[in-house]
């Protein structure tokens, strides 16, 4: 009988004691957010739970800092990723990171441990899938504890310790510039000269076309103008060389270190302001789409004159109608002697090359005088190539 009692009284003493526990393990309960996850603690006198287990269900955050990749590409074959990660709340917990990198069109099912920065070499150019790197930061300890194990408090589910939404960076590599191919698609005269073709118009197109893109980074006389795959029209164009250049760049922004180059000259277009003030009335300026610069001057009387200012000039060209019915003209730089060009053929022409010094002559420099020298005959000059 004593023994008995004593059995009851143990067992009531047991029950009291579990529920004072479980009284005291109340507070514990309602603690959130919880910061770092543990195990429920135990304690005499049966080794019984004193505090209950510990979820952390808020995962730090990651982010990519920096990378060479723009707009998708990556201009090299080897590549470092720098990446962080932080916890949006008062975890102090230590992070860790685990990492994909792959260019499948699936995506893996498994990560791989890694630290910042990320660095791969060797890569393949233009891949038909691109690379994609992803990173998620892991709460470290928290990562380590299973609570679904846990003998005392068994959780339904142990939230992940890791970002659910991880960083993620997709590119394609290409480190290859591309090569890039025109040509001067104009009226010109004198292609196979070695310094350079002039031109018979105030403009010029170029054909451009490239190994890879259709963008192109163009200047003239190292100016940026205007320019696009295929046609480039060049308009209006002034008197003097001009040097031409196209670089393709490729859609990784790769640029053409050897540009396509042609260099040419463009002839002086003759203007009613080249008349000196007492022979201006002496011209009358004509439209015509066939001319360069699409109008010509005419003058019917003796000694009317066209002036402008040259140095360094070796050959001189006139670009003139050629008729029947036209006269004659001078032409002299400074106090030279003068050059007679006959504007009188039976063949008409709109416009004429005439060839009136040799490019193999000596330099001048003065200024370059034009008149007409037929009397009762008109001359119609266009423009002068002085060079």
């Amino acid at each position: 009988m004593h023994a008995y009692r004593r059995a009851a009284a143990g067992a009531a003493a047991l029950v009291a004691v579990a529920a004072a526990l479980s009284v005291t393990a109340a507070p514990a309960d309602a603690a959130d957010p919880c910061y770092s996850e543990a195990q429920p603690t135990t304690g005499p006198p049966l080794d019984l739970p004193t505090g209950p287990g510990c979820d952390d269900t808020v995962p730090p955050e990651t982010s990519i800092d920096s990378s060479p990749v723009v707009g998708g590409w990556l201009r090299a074959t080897s590549v470092s990723i720098t990446f962080s990660g932080r916890h949006p709340d008062a975890d102090s917990d230590p992070i860790s990171y685990e990492c994909q990198f792959f260019n499948s069109v699936s995506t893996p099912t498994t990560w791989q441990s890694c630290t910042s920065p990320f660095s791969r070499d060797g890569l393949d150019e233009n891949t038909a899938t691109p690379y994609t790197f992803r990173v998620r930061a892991v709460d470290t300890p928290d990562n380590a504890h299973d609570l679904t194990t846990d003998a005392w408090y068994p959780a339904s589910a142990d939230a992940p310790d890791y970002d659910q939404r991880p960083a993620e960076l997709s590119f394609t590599a290409d480190a290859t510039a591309p090569n890039t191919f025109g040509f001067l698609r104009t009226t010109y005269a004198d292609d196979s000269g070695f310094d350079g073709p002039m031109l018979v118009a105030n403009s010029a197109q170029v054909r451009l076309q490239s190994s890879q893109g259709t963008t192109y980074r163009c200047t003239l006389n190292r100016k940026d103008v205007a320019c696009n795959d295929g046609l480039t029209t060049l308009r209006p164009l002034g008197a003097g060389w001009k040097r031409f250049e196209a670089a393709a760049v490729d859609p990784a922004g790769n640029v053409d270190p050897s540009p396509f180059v042609e260099e040419f000259f463009v002839p002086r277009n003759l203007a009613l302001g080249n008349a000196p003030r007492a022979s201006r009335g002496d011209w009358r300026r004509f439209r015509d789409p066939g001319a360069f610069g699409g109008d010509y001057l005419e003058s019917a009387r003796y000694g009317a004159m066209l002036s402008f200012p040259v140095r360094n000039v070796r050959e001189i060209r006139l670009l003139a109608p050629a008729g029947p019915q036209l006269g004659r003209v001078e032409i002299r730089v400074g106090r030279g002697q003068w050059y007679r060009v006959n504007l009188s053929s039976s063949d008409p022409q709109k416009l004429k090359v005439y060839a009136v010094r040799g490019a193999l002559s000596g330099l001048l420099a003065g200024t370059l005088q034009v008149r007409v020298a037929s009397h009762g005959k008109p001359v119609r000059v266009d423009a002068i190539s002085a060079r």
